[in-house]
């Protein structure tokens, strides 16, 4: 579900020049520099450690997000009981008010459950798609490029690339029209930065395939591509449902709707594979890699039932206190 919500947002994206994300992609793109330069321009490899680090830096979320959904699960039954006590709509307030006390008691906090790690979450991964889909702009440091926006769609028409990604669609073929690009644009192409878009389309190179290039079906071994992306991409949904399930089982009430509409995901993903260049479709195969075996992780060393157990261990502390506090407050 998660990479169908980074898709959906990158295909709404606006024009890169307007992007509100403009500062996260500098970072992002300043710290691929220095990766891409360590690694002696090895744009995949690069990608695979950077991929790795985000998911490293966002996993004090998943653990807290995990925990509080132990949390609404262990609370789940109470919720229910007072949601049956009042049946009647007109007893709404009575109803909402109890369950409040509960939270109270309890001390949680059911807003912990709301947007706040989603969002995080879509920051980082916002700040990878920029640095693939914009990589001229804030992996080369091409500053003035959307100021020939214009020239260079007209450009890219005229050779007939048919790709919706400006940048991604002048590395795809800048090694046959360079000199024809140079020629029309000296100020944009400059010496130094044709040196270094030539070094780093040397690396989009994987096992000889060109990772700029649009993968079609009778293109070869380049079809792999999207076909790994699919296959990680419901392996990856798959094991996510398993483990909510476990997790909260309220998760084992879902209809078949739901679960369908979960499944289509990874699809979707696989039609947007054929309509991007490959070395998107990678960055999603090692991004759904990463995340299952992060997911595993959590599982094995932070299983849900430990999880529950704590917080039952936690809660207890918490209700004491408070109770002792009450009477201190009393005397």
């Amino acid at each position: 579900m998660f990479d169908f919500t980074v898709n959906a947002v990158t295909m709404a994206m606006s024009a890169e020049g307007t992007s509100i994300f403009r500062p996260l992609y500098w970072l992002f793109g300043k710290c691929m520099e220095f990766l891409l330069s360590a690694l002696s321009n090895e744009y995949f490899i690069a990608i695979i450690i950077f991929t790795v680090v985000t998911r490293l830096i966002l996993l004090p979320v998943n653990l807290h997000q995990q925990k509080t959904t132990a949390k609404t699960a262990r609370l789940t039954p109470k919720i229910q009981k007072i949601q049956k006590k009042y049946p009647d709509p007109k007893d709404r307030n009575k109803m909402n008010q109890e369950m409040q006390d509960l939270y109270q008691r309890e001390g949680h906090n059911p807003m912990q459950m709301g947007c706040g790690p989603m969002i995080f979450q879509l920051v980082f991964l916002m700040g990878i798609v920029g640095i693939i889909y914009y990589p001229l702009s804030y992996i080369i440091g091409i500053s003035n490029i959307g100021d020939y926006s214009d020239s260079l769609t007209a450009f890219l028409e005229e050779v007939g690339y048919s790709g919706n990604y400006l940048q991604l669609g002048i590395l795809e073929n800048w090694v046959a029209y360079k000199d024809q690009l140079i020629s029309q644009m000296p100020e944009l192409f400059t010496a130094e930065r044709v040196a270094a878009i030539d070094a780093f389309r040397d690396g989009m190179y994987l096992g000889g395939l060109d990772m700029t290039a649009i993968p079609h079906w009778r293109d070869g071994e380049i079809v792999l591509i999207p076909i790994f992306s699919l296959i990680t991409s419901l392996a990856s949904t798959v094991i996510s449902m398993l483990i909510q399930k476990k997790t909260n089982p309220a998760m084992q009430q879902q209809t078949a709707s739901m679960i369908i509409m979960m499944l289509m995901m990874p699809f979707f993903s696989f039609y947007i594979a054929f309509k991007v260049p490959a070395a998107v479709g990678f960055y999603w195969i090692i991004s759904n890699v990463v995340a299952m075996l992060q997911q595993l992780f959590i599982t094995k060393f932070f299983p849900p039932k430990k999880s529950q157990a704590k917080l039952m261990v936690e809660n207890t502390i918490y209700r004491r206190s408070r109770e002792e506090n009450l009477k201190k407050t009393k005397a």
